[in-house]
């Protein structure tokens, strides 16, 4: 089966575990139509991610504390609102910029958009690797800790080499933005990236679609009302935001109002 099929598979699961507190195998085979050996090694999966826990009996409940899908699961949900966000940021940069391009799936979705500009892309965020620069582009990997399930680079090294640099501009990414936790990730040295970079770049921007509004995760990166945020919809938390871009759908003509 392709990877596509396995990611929906696993997303009926965690939606039966959403309408009941517990579920077994099989009512899971049931549910998905799989096998139930397919079935435990989704479980397994999902296991390990940490997305949902083994019971006694073989029943598995969800876990309520959420954790970072993978960079592979990622790339499949919202992709047009990624890529129309993608495509308003790249109309920030201007040829002679030093841009920072943070760990995620919609920061990635800048590089095609930014391989004519005569630009230097420094960046943490190792799915680079997958894409082919233009030849007007440098690039600068930084070095530290591979956090390989969302193939980003981060850590002390990382955070030493950052705390020396300053960037024209910088596209942030995020796991949430709530209310409380502000802009949000899972990891305490992404967190800790995220504000350095916010504080060395002239024009600091968060990509984030509107699947993230609402959501706290671990640690709090930044306040909201100090970011300028580029989203796919209006959402009320931008009214607390520093400034707001919503970006146009793909094929439509461009929103007459944008925070402030």
């Amino acid at each position: 089966m392709s990877k596509l099929i396995q990611y929906e598979r696993k997303q009926l699961i965690l939606e039966q575990l959403r309408g009941s507190e517990l579920a077994h195998i099989e009512d899971l085979v049931d549910t998905t139509g799989a096998s139930p050996s397919t079935v435990r090694r989704d479980i397994d999966a999902l296991v390990k991610s940490g997305r949902v826990i083994a019971l006694r009996g073989g029943a598995i409940k969800l876990n309520e504390r959420p954790s970072e899908l993978p960079t592979s699961a990622k790339k499949l949900i919202n992709r047009e609102a990624k890529q129309a966000i993608a495509a308003a940021a790249a109309e920030l940069v201007n040829d002679g910029d030093t841009v920072y391009i943070d760990s995620g799936t919609t920061t990635l979705q800048l590089m095609p958009l930014l391989r004519n500009r005569r630009i230097h892309v420094i960046t943490s965020n190792t799915q680079i690797f997958t894409m082919v620069p233009g030849d007007k582009i440098r690039i600068t990997i930084l070095a530290g800790d591979w956090i390989a399930g969302i193939g980003s680079i981060a850590g002390s090294l990382t955070e030493r080499l950052l705390n020396d640099l300053y960037f024209d501009k910088a596209f942030i990414g995020a796991s949430g933005c709530s209310a409380k936790a502000g802009i949000n990730t899972f990891d305490i040295r992404e967190a800790t990236k995220k504000r350095i970079v916010q504080d060395n770049s002239q024009e600091p921007y968060v990509l984030l679609d509107s699947s993230k509004f609402g959501k706290s995760t671990l640690c709090k990166a930044l306040d909201l009302g100090e970011t300028s945020l580029i989203t796919d919809e209006y959402h009320e938390l931008l009214a607390g935001a520093k400034s707001y871009l919503v970006a146009p759908a793909p094929d439509s003509a461009p929103e007459p109002d944008a925070g402030q």
